[in-house]
């Protein structure tokens, strides 16, 4: 029996048997909600279920199932075997599935009237995706077991692998609820009691697709091949998209919140975030970006699906928004140009905005193909368009800790600024001095440094009893260090190409770096590359890694990060290549060749453990006879000890006799033979060369402290709504 895939279909059961009576619920039989609570109840401990026994499976190897087999293998250590459940679609529409079932909860404590109609449109989602693993179970058997898996991607066998894609998926599972809620609110005709409800929701839905994406950067930042912290994959956008919606969702609402303006676009970008994420979701998974996107994953035949429940829930909740919304009491903000609700309302537009650009251009490979050849939006095509946006947002955040509801007289505003105006021009020299030439890039670090003192001037006041109420000062101050970090390592980070000899040395930045070879094999997972550095009075050892992938059928490749103050540098190794055949003479076993007045034959190899030192001697059995006849027995060896470079055993070419050092400098063991080199007798090269690129890339550590510090300011904003959301008895 597949217990599994049971699971699954007892779990579609309850939520349709949930769905259906929060329906009637909804339409007014007050007695099925009872029913419709219990049913629901079974179906997240059914689905919950279902995520444990896929845990179980993945934990103990059990390769019968095909999605097991497929991203695991017995060598992959506890930590991998975790996050191999969320590695591949099917185990990642059962985590979005699992983590929609417990944020439900907050419907049915919370809700209000709002509850049985927002239960009934997430009933629905739920249904979806329950469908999704019917069709794409994670349970589906094979045929025969295999021995082992197939194995995890090399590129994810990385410790962000476990917590980035929970949290993006919390985000998109966070996003449903003010989607329901917007729904329900419109069904009732009732908009007063949404903006409560949804607040805290969609709050976390900001909080944890920002979260994600700054860790998806960090990860990618840390892997060659991924273009940088941010290259403005589909993937990426796909996430980031609706972060810009759901952050102009908050300020919306705190307009709303304070005026009772903006209900009607509050609503939309509430039932629209949601949307986009779904189509997010059709782009990234149905395989259409497969030739854009190096994130993308492939079509499993769920396209019709994926696209059936977009446009069908699309279609709906536009119409009946649109039905709605002529009805539709609606308050106006105060434009007043040094008024708090301006600032609140360009915030939402400058949002939303950069949303529509990023979506349009994450769509254009799908636009273009309806006209012929598909077609892509260039990444410098992205950054053009947010540059200016991101110079505006900076400017409004330097007045808005300043401004209040209503509006002041500009002469007052002004006085309030000159602090942090006159901070910011000192920062802009301080960038002229350190060689930004580019008026547009001091504009920027002017605007934005005005932000960052402004909100940092008034972060002074909440401390140190109010610093829970200053999660908007704080989250803007992160804000503008974090775009400061991104103009400074994108538009003047430089690299340096560099081809190092073994044992040779090789400089740039102000840096020293000596190859000292391999750890490893190139073939062995996660080999190293040793470089022995050397960075004024600081010695250390870099190890960045190189591998081939047999899995992949590829170079895997992880920089070393050497970080500082003010700057990283990014030491990426792009290839060895291979000068061995250049060194010496090469003696296959039983050969015999003179050299320098003597003969030398190989006869055989000779290995030796050395369990305690847990290194591995393998050395070259060679016997040497002079023009006298006299013959003697050497053994050169190489020395393998594991996370060590590789060390040499010389022997003198004949004790007491010649003092020359024989060297082992390789073993072809497919060909049982052996080159090696004796001091002055036989050339010797390196043998083997690294093609390394070094960048220098700064301003990093503004960029990630911004970002942390960010986060920070939107967890003390959710701390401080989760409670305002407050408890109420369903009036279904």
């Amino acid at each position: 029996m597949n217990i599994g895939a049971l699971l699954i279909v007892m779990a579609a059961a309850a939520m349709l048997v949930a769905t259906v009576a929060f329906y009637l619920s909804a339409r007014g039989r007050e007695g099925v909600f009872s029913l419709a609570r219990t049913s629901y109840g079974y179906f997240t401990a059914l689905i919950s279920l279902a995520g444990v026994l896929l845990f179980y499976y993945f934990i103990t190897g059990d390769f019968s199932y095909r999605y097991v087999y497929d991203y695991s293998s017995r060598g992959l250590s506890l930590f991998y075997l975790i996050s191999a459940f969320w590695a591949g679609q099917q185990g990642t529409y059962l985590l979005w599935l699992w983590l929609l079932a417990f944020l439900g909860y907050y419907l049915l404590r919370r809700g209000g009237q709002y509850t049985s109609w927002a239960m009934f449109f997430y009933g629905l989602i739920n249904l979806f995706f329950l469908l999704i693993l019917l069709i794409l179970s994670p349970f589906e058997k094979l045929a025969t077991t295999p021995p082992d898996g197939a194995g995890l991607n090399p590129l994810l066998h990385d410790p962000w692998m476990v917590v980035h894609p929970p949290i993006i998926f919390l985000g998109y599972a966070a996003v449903a609820l003010p989607f329901v809620l917007a729904m329900a609110a419109l069904m009732r005709k009732e908009y007063d009691g949404f903006l409560p409800k949804a607040l805290a929701p969609a709050a976390l839905g900001a909080l944890a697709l920002g979260a994600g994406n700054i860790m998806g950067g960090f990860w990618a930042y840390k892997t060659l091949g991924w273009g940088g912290y941010w290259a403005w994959d589909p993937v990426e956008n796909s996430s980031f998209i609706p972060w810009m919606t759901s952050l102009a969702l908050i300020h919306g609402f705190m307009l709303e919140k304070a005026r009772g303006a903006l209900k009607k676009t509050n609503l939309f970008i509430a039932l629209f975030t949601f949307l986009l994420v779904v189509y997010g979701t059709f782009l990234t998974r149905s395989g259409v970006l497969a030739e854009f996107s190096v994130h993308s994953f492939v079509d499993l035949g769920i396209n019709r699906y994926l696209v059936g429940f977009m446009v069908g829930y699309t279609v709906f909740s536009l119409v009946l928004y649109a039905l709605r919304s002529r009805t539709m009491a609606v308050s106006a903000a105060d434009l007043k140009l040094t008024s708090r609700d301006f600032v609140l309302l360009v915030s939402v537009w400058l949002l939303s905005l950069i949303a529509i650009m990023v979506l349009a251009g994450t769509s254009w490979p799908l636009i273009t193909t309806m006209f012929g050849k598909p077609g892509t939006v260039d990444a410098a095509v992205y950054t053009r368009v947010t540059f200016p946006l991101a110079l505006i947002i900076g400017l409004f955040l330097g007045f808005a800790p300043y401004m209040v509801w209503g509006g002041e007289e500009m002469r007052g505003l002004s006085r309030k600024i000159i602090p942090s105006a006159l901070a910011a021009a000192i920062a802009a020299l301080v960038g002229a001095f350190m060689g930004v030439r580019s008026f547009g890039d001091l504009l920027f670090i002017f605007t934005v440094s005005f932000a960052l003192f402004s909100n940092l001037f008034v972060l002074f006041r909440y401390l140190p009893g109010r610093i829970g109420s200053a999660g908007a000062q704080v989250a803007h101050f992160g804000f503008a260090l974090m775009l400061l970090g991104i103009l400074g390592s994108s538009a003047y980070s430089n690299s340096q190409k560099l081809q190092i000899d073994r044992e040779a040395m090789a400089g740039a930045y102000g840096v020293d770096m000596t190859y000292k070879g391999m750890a490893g094999d190139i073939t062995s997972p996660d080999n190293e590359i040793i470089l022995a550095v050397k960075d004024g009075d600081k010695e250390f050892e870099a190890r960045p890694k190189l591998f081939w992938s047999e899995q992949q059928q590829g170079l895997m490749k992880k920089p070393y990060i050497i970080r500082s103050l003010l700057y990283d540098l990014y030491l990426a190794p792009e290839q060895i290549i291979d000068l061995g055949d250049q060194n010496g003479m090469k003696l296959h076993k039983g050969e015999s060749m003179p050299l320098g007045g003597y003969m030398v034959t190989f006869r055989g190899f000779d290995q030796q453990a050395h369990a305690a030192a847990k290194a591995t001697h393998f050395g070259a059995i060679l016997e040497v006879t002079d023009s006298t006849g006299k013959t003697e027995t050497i053994v050169p060896s190489m020395i393998f000890e594991a996370g060590k470079p590789l060390d040499y055993q010389d022997v003198p070419l004949m004790a007491g006799l010649d003092a020359r050092m024989v060297r082992l400098e390789k073993i072809m063991a497919d060909e049982k033979a052996i080159q090696l080199t004796v001091a002055g007798l036989t050339p010797r090269t390196a043998p083997d060369l690294l093609v390394m690129e070094v960048s220098r890339k700064p301003a990093m550590n503004f960029l990630w402290a911004g970002t942390i510090i960010m986060l920070l300011g939107g967890l003390l904003a959710l701390v401080r709504r989760w409670p305002q959301s407050g408890k109420s008895s369903p009036n279904h």
